[in-house]
């Protein structure tokens, strides 16, 4: 007889604990609602511009929200309910809220990643569960996603690039619950990392989109710049020729081989690639400008003083303001007049019939130089190195007047 009150007393006693732990949840239902209620109410005051009410209302749903909190994290620790998949569902939708609202944020700072990982054990513990509340969880992680989107955008813009990152790939995972792929959540992460020279973060997302059949231009070009940082050379190059035989007409991939193969200086290669595509942008100076620097290269095979001319020439035609192409051509004028003077000083001291020719040959070169450097500190007056030089073009080619002229204007 004792024995058998006993074990009455024992599973009464079971009993109760189960049912305080399943009271619980109940609790945290309750809460929630009571939050979400002074929320509601916070939002219609602040729409009235009657601020100091609203805070009122959030802090009570702060206080509500916290005991939500502590009645969801005793159901989720206990052996009675934590498998069970209601329990994970309030949990999700308490940490989403603590998450939502930056008045709750210091309640838990993690409250986004545990809202996303309790909606993600509700599949795991009971299917037919997630089946039946489907379009709440899909909801919830929905909105979750979005939120990661937020703070990927914020922590870019504060250049913040690994947390930005680690944000766009919490929205790809936690999309990844409802089995959808995020891809573009992914694309923006490799464009950050590449951007940031976290190249093998960038390789590592890049990798996961052709993974996911997931190819663009984008992806190729990301993977490529990514290789091409660590020195990995021969993978930079394979990537831009796959990405080039999917997108062959993609204009960033083909900017990104003409990088490449001018920064392996094989610039053979890729020249006629590069005029094709001077040729087709004929807005674009970009082009002509590679060409010319190419040209223009002493060190390259393909050096040729016309063709940079011609191509630097052809920059200003299509953009009168680029003083990069003024400062080339003044560059090569003047490279050709030292190289002359230094040749003309190492003649013997008899030969000054060739030597004086010389010297109008170098000054008609000069003269060459001088309107493309007088343009260049026309359009930056305050460079040094510009005014130095033209200084020195006035001085030799004896234009006094406008070289005190302009060492007054220093």
């Amino acid at each position: 007889m004792k024995k058998l009150t006993f074990l009455v007393v024992m599973l009464a006693f079971l009993a109760n604990v189960s049912m305080a732990q399943n009271k619980e949840c109940v609790n945290a239902h309750n809460y929630r609602k009571n939050a979400q209620s002074y929320i509601q109410t916070a939002e219609q005051l602040m729409a009235q511009n009657r601020v100091d009410k609203a805070a009122k209302e959030m802090n009570n749903a702060k206080i509500m929200i916290e005991r939500a909190k502590t009645s969801i994290d005793l159901a989720a620790e206990h052996e009675e309910t934590k498998n069970v998949a209601k329990t994970w569902h309030y949990y999700g939708i308490v940490y989403y809220i603590i998450a939502s609202y930056p008045e709750f944020n210091d309640v838990d700072t993690d409250a986004l990643a545990k809202s996303a990982n309790a909606f993600a054990k509700i599949g795991q513990i009971d299917e037919k569960y997630y089946k039946d509340n489907y379009g709440d969880i899909y909801q919830h992680l929905n909105s979750i996603t979005s939120n990661y989107f937020n703070q990927g955008a914020a922590a870019y813009e504060a250049k913040d690039y690994v947390k930005a990152i680690d944000s766009y790939k919490k929205a790809y995972e936690t999309k990844a619950i409802i089995g959808e792929k995020d891809n573009e959540a992914l694309m923006v992460a490799a464009q950050i990392a590449v951007m940031a020279g976290e190249y093998n973060t960038a390789i590592e997302l890049c990798t996961t989109l052709l993974n996911d059949s997931y190819e663009t231009p984008q992806v190729y070009q990301y993977m490529a710049i990514a290789q091409g940082g660590l020195e990995n050379n021969d993978a930079m190059v394979e990537y831009i020729q796959k990405g080039r035989e999917k997108f062959p007409e993609d204009e960033s991939l083909i900017n990104e081989q003409i990088n490449a193969y001018l920064k392996l200086k094989r610039e053979a290669e890729i020249i006629d690639q590069i005029r094709e595509m001077a040729e087709k942008n004929t807005e674009n100076s970009v082009y002509y400008f590679i060409l010319g620097t190419i040209y223009g290269n002493t060190e390259s095979a393909l050096y040729n003083v016309e063709e940079a001319l011609n191509c630097y020439n052809k920059v200003i035609e299509i953009n009168p303001n680029d003083e990069n192409a003024y400062i080339n051509i003044a560059g090569i004028y003047i490279d050709k007049s030292n190289a002359l003077k230094h040749e003309a000083d190492e003649l013997p001291l008899n030969e000054t019939k060739k030597y004086d020719a010389m010297m109008v040959q170098i000054d008609e070169v000069r003269k060459q130089a001088l309107p493309y450097v007088e343009k260049a500190h026309e359009m930056l007056p305050e460079d040094e190195a510009i005014k130095q030089i033209l200084k020195s073009l006035y001085v030799n080619l004896k234009m006094m007047d406008k070289a005190k002229a302009l060492e007054g204007a220093q």
